[in-house]
């Protein structure tokens, strides 16, 4: 029996890109016991990410700053439409061993416009 060909929907079935997966480590800029990681697909938006942070901290967020890599204004995740992949965060398909890219955060608590002197301490 000879090889048989494939028809074009089983080559789109098998060219199709597969999941991809990458570690989150969330690391707020000025007080790691807030630190933690997640495994997101890439195709995940920066919005949802923010959601995430947001119920971390209970929800009581006002403006959120999220960077890639160090928190710095040119690294500033600012589109929430785009994905994490757009945003240049690539992951692989094994979700075991999805590489980790470090997130660095900061806020500004809702209803709060001056710092708390008792935080500052």
């Amino acid at each position: 029996m000879g090889s048989r060909r494939l028809d074009s929907r089983e080559e789109e079935i098998n060219n199709a890109p597969k999941e991809a997966w990458v570690k989150l480590d969330f690391k707020l800029i000025d007080w790691s016991y807030m630190d933690f990681s997640s495994t997101f697909r890439v195709d995940t938006s920066v919005h949802t990410i923010k959601e995430v942070i947001k119920k971390w901290h209970g929800g009581k967020i006002a403006t959120l700053t999220v960077c890639k890599g160090s928190y710095q204004e040119m690294n500033e995740l600012r589109h929430d439409q785009l994905t994490l992949e757009k945003c240049g965060i690539k992951g692989v398909s094994d979700k075991d061993n999805a590489p980790a890219v470090t997130l660095y955060y900061d806020f500004k608590i809702d209803g709060c416009s001056e710092p708390d002197p008792i935080l500052l301490c």
